[in-house]
């Protein structure tokens, strides 16, 4: 069940909580000071205010609390200080009335202030300042203007959105803000970022995502509308909160309040002359003025908004139905955009105006390059199409436009879902080729739909191949020359596919479709990088893109950039595909096409590689995921779940995994949240789930048409470190069975891995091959082969390191098996190196699971790094401890002899000594119980 209240840890805050302790701080170093700290109701000033006193008092500083209440209410001189104190001064308890005396009064609250922060700091925080009676502010005042040299911080809250112009704490405010010794924090909303994490964090995760989103845009990062919206889940406005804001309109005028009620019906900002022509009050002006002043409504760039869109909604609900309906007939009479007559008429019941409005709007909508906006407006009138009798447009029309503006906006599943529905509505060749074409290239990108796509093409071209040349026609050859995207294998003609885009290209020009040609132009460039003609490929890669954005091509300008940022990382180029990656990011943002499927994967991209190369620590490398639409969130949260896994962050992973693979993403997003599964069980511990996630992978790339061959082998390496560690743990416990079987395992995995691919085209497999990722994960996979047969072999190990240096996580995890290799064949000083090293990798990075298993094994083998010393107390002295490593690394006594140049008798009776301390039977079992107790590295 969704909780309510401050029953879960301060999110967000950071800056502003890092200035009140800065401000503390300096009070327990004797510079006094005062902070006020303002925000709207319900923005949390009061939960930020109670972790500051938790935090002050775990500190020892003296806390003192006092809150002002409503003095409509409550009319109590001095309140907050006599809650915060316990009582007054006696010397100014009688006769306040009189200057004097409320001057000793003053002057006794200021000396026991001044007393109590002789001994210890003190924290005064004062809550809701906004409702001080005029005694209150008055010492208030005082107090902080003779802030000095004492240890004294005073903390005060008020609301912003109380304060109307003839507000009494305005003076006051104003005398503060011209003391040094006053600071001023105004506490905003939460960002959406924010305002998600905490809705989050509210809901236990017993909500799903779409809601907790509805929630963060209806609460405007107002954490007490979020608290109130949870709890009424289900619902509209909650009675409680719907009866607290609705008291602020009603302490309004008549005029004022009907203003208010007349706005509430606009549905956002509205102009003045619209509540003129919708109110027809006289007086509109003042009504306006009153209820700005009031914070009920503000003013807006081109007329006035409410304050908050609770608020606003709050209103309309009070509204009686008939009420509703007349608004809005009166507004759809002067609305000037499609969009509001779309809303408005479809509010009063109008349908006929309100689909063609839709249709309008979404037309609009398409060209200033919204593509979420236009989606809302084509499925608005898609859902009235029937109930129009002369509708104008086909419903083929808007489901093809209901597609194309899904697949932009990033919603992927009704994009396929509405191109399927194209399909049945299509009437001639022209249309069925189009529909189908729009449904391959919506399913591409899942890369599981291979037999769905290929009967689509193969439809549309059996419509078009005998019609004379048109744009569709040249659509369906230019796609027809991807065919290796959902059909690869070495079968596959690339000559001939290079010469069908060749001719789509000329097909193209010759009905004067440039988009198509340049699409066209963009496969062409991939043929070229297949052939090894690497220049050739990026310069005609950058050209289609180029051009592409010329003409507003821009998702084949996309695609063009996409297909640049592939290659520059198959070259090892990684800089320069991240920049490639960002300006695609950019250019999406700038053309509407913000979550679509090629600008989500940029993001992914750029941030992935920078996480790899080392330049963002594991806990940067998470990509806000906030604002976008449900798609799109889940491929970018299931993208920063390895980040958190090599963070630390478990927890997280598990939470995240869980809700991501209950909404049945794609496989891609699939894939990506069980190679963070498979990173959190092997630092758990669990290496049998470790192999399992991996195996799955493997499972669901054998399926692929295309090879991911790096992918692969970095699944398989994965597989074989969780198999060699069963192994060796198998060894230690003297179970030769489990041993054996985990090593047969690992080797018939192996074998797997390294078949997959094979039916590449060549150009796609030597393009693999070449892939600096390939080469980092296939050195990985044979070092960890050794390891599984308990060889360890030095020289593996130290082509990992080398061959990993653009993947930095991956470096640090070689490097300690690198030292972990040369410290078992008795090469201590270079282990010492190479450990230290990569300790110091893992501690930059913020791999913390990495850094900790490190620190670890660094202390069983007694060497020093970072801060950690190894432990001062070993159970044997340094002969009997060498005596020991080289039985665990498989040496007779003769051999220990000739190794530590001592006689075959003495190498016995240190390992005799050794035995009885652990309790031993053999010295086999003493390897095994020494492991056990970590006294082993």
């Amino acid at each position: 069940m969704p909780r309510i209240g401050s029953g879960i840890p301060l999110v967000a805050r950071r800056t502003e909580l890092a200035a009140l302790e800065s401000a503390l701080a300096a009070a327990a170093d004797g510079r006094a000071g005062a902070v006020l700290l303002a925000g709207d109701a319900g923005v949390g000033k009061s939960r930020l205010l109670t972790e500051l006193t938790s935090r002050a008092r775990d500190d020892g500083v003296k806390v003192l609390t006092g809150r002002c209440l409503d003095v409509e209410r409550a009319g109590l001189p001095y309140l907050p200080f006599v809650e915060a104190l316990g009582r007054l001064p006696e010397s100014g308890a009688s006769r306040l009335d009189d200057a004097m005396e409320q001057l000793r009064l003053f002057e006794a609250v200021h000396t026991e202030l001044a007393d109590l922060s002789a001994d210890s700091c003190v924290l005064l925080a004062l809550e809701d300042l906004h409702w001080a009676d005029a005694a209150t502010r008055d010492l208030l005042l005082f107090l902080v203007s003779r802030l000095n040299r004492q240890r004294l911080l005073v903390v005060a809250t008020y609301r912003l959105d109380d304060l109307h112009r003839r507000h009494p704490l305005r003076p006051l405010l104003t005398e503060l803000a011209r003391l040094s010794t006053v600071d001023r924090i105004e506490l905003r909303p939460f960002d959406r970022a924010d305002a998600m994490a905490f809705v989050s964090a509210l809901s236990d995760s017993a909500l799903p995502d779409e809601t907790l989103r509805g929630i963060v845009d209806r609460s405007q990062g107002n954490a007490f509308f979020c608290e109130e919206l949870i709890a009424a889940y289900g619902s509209s406005v909650p009675a409680g909160l719907s009866d607290l804001l609705l008291a602020r309109v009603e302490r309004l005028g008549r005029n004022a309040q009907q203003v208010v009620r007349a706005a509430s019906g606009a549905g956002g900002e509205v102009e003045h002359s619209a509540l003129q022509a919708v109110t027809q009050l006289d007086d509109l002006d003042e009504a306006l003025r009153e209820a700005v002043q009031h914070n009920v409504l503000v003013a807006a760039d081109h007329g006035y908004a409410f304050r908050h869109a609770l608020l606003r909604e709050a209103v309309y609900e009070d509204l009686l139905p008939g009420e509703r309906v007349r608004l809005h007939a009166h507004y759809a009479r002067v609305v000037t955009s499609p969009a509001s007559l779309a809303y408005h008429a479809l509010q009063s019941h109008d349908l006929p105006t309100a689909f063609k409005a839709s249709v309008q709007a979404a037309e609009e909508a398409v060209e200033l390059r919204a593509p979420a906006e236009a989606l809302h407006h084509v499925e608005q009138a898609l859902q009235l199409f029937g109930a129009v009798r002369d509708p104008g447009v086909t419903e083929y029309s808007l489901q093809r436009l209901a597609s194309r503006m899904a697949s932009a906006a990033g919603e992927t599943e009704r994009a396929i879902a509405y191109a399927r529905s194209s399909i049945a509505l299509a009437d001639d060749p022209e249309s069925g080729a189009e529909a189908r074409h729009q449904l391959v290239v919506t399913l591409i990108p899942l890369e599981t739909a291979s037999a769905e796509i290929a009967a689509a093409v193969s439809e549309a071209w059996d419509l078009v191949k005998d019609r004379p040349p048109s744009v569709t026609r040249a659509k369906i050859l230019a796609l027809r020359a991807r065919e290796w995207a959902w059909y690869g294998g070495a079968v596959l003609d690339v000559e001939g596919l290079e010469r069908l885009a060749q001719q789509a290209r000329a097909a193209a020009i010759e009905v004067g479709a440039e988009d198509v040609a340049i699409d066209a132009l963009a496969t062409m460039a991939i043929y070229a990088e297949w052939r090894d003609r690497v220049e050739e490929a990026h310069e005609l890669g950058r050209a289609a893109a180029d051009r592409a954005a010329t003409i507003g091509a821009y998702n084949v300008e996309l695609r063009a950039l996409n297909n640049l940022t592939v290659n520059l990382a198959q070259r090892g180029l990684y800089r320069e595909a991240v920049a490639v990656a960002d300006e695609i990011v950019e250019r999406a943002a700038e053309v509407g096409l913000t979550w679509s499927e090629l600008a989500v994967e940029a993001r992914v991209t750029s941030n992935g590689v920078l996480f790899s190369l080392g330049a963002r620590t594991a806990a940067d490398a998470i990509t806000d995921h906030s604002a976008a639409p449900h798609w799109a969130a889940l491929r970018i949260e299931a993208a920063n779940l390895f980040p958190l896994a090599a963070a630390g962050r478990f927890a997280e992973v598990d939470e995240a995994a869980a809700r991501i693979l209950a909404n049945a993403p794609d496989a891609r997003t699939v894939v990506r949240v069980r190679l963070a599964l498979a990173e959190v069980a092997l630092w758990r511990g669990n290496l049998r789930q470790t192999a399992d996630e991996s195996i799955r992978v493997i499972d669901w790339l054998t399926d692929l048409p295309l090879p991911w061959v790096a992918l692969a082998w970095r699944v398989g390496a994965t597989a074989l470190c969780a198999l060699a560690d069963t192994a060796e743990h198998a060894w230690r416990r003297r179970d030769e069975k489990a041993a054996r079987d985990a090593v047969t395992e690992g080797e018939r995995l192996h074998d797997r891995v390294l078949s997959h691919g094979r039916y590449a085209l060549e150009g796609q497999w030597r393009e693999e091959m070449r892939n600096p990722e390939t080469i980092c994960m296939e050195a990985r996979m044979y070092a960890e082969l050794t390891r599984l047969h308990g060889e360890n072999d030095i020289e593996m190990w130290r082509t990992a390191v080398a061959k990993s240096a653009a993947f930095k996580y991956w470096q640090i995890s070689a490097r300690w098996r690198l030292a972990e290799a040369l410290h078992n064949d008795g090469r201590r000083d270079e282990a010492i190196a190479e450990l230290r090293t990569a300790h110091a990798d893992a501690v930059h990075m913020g791999a913390l699971p990495l850094r900790d298993a490190i620190e670890a094994w660094a202390k069983r083998a007694r060497i020093a790094v970072g801060d950690v010393e190894p432990d001062s107390d070993d159970l044997f002295t340094p002969r009997e401890r060498a005596v020991l490593e080289l039985v665990a690394s498989g040496l007779t006594n003769r051999q220990i002899g000739e190794r530590l140049y001592i006689s075959e008798k003495t190498a016995s009776v240190h390992l005799s000594r050794v035995m009885a301390k652990l309790g031993a039977g053999s010295r086999t079992e003493a390897v095994s119980l020494a492991y056990d107790r970590g006294l082993l590295a």
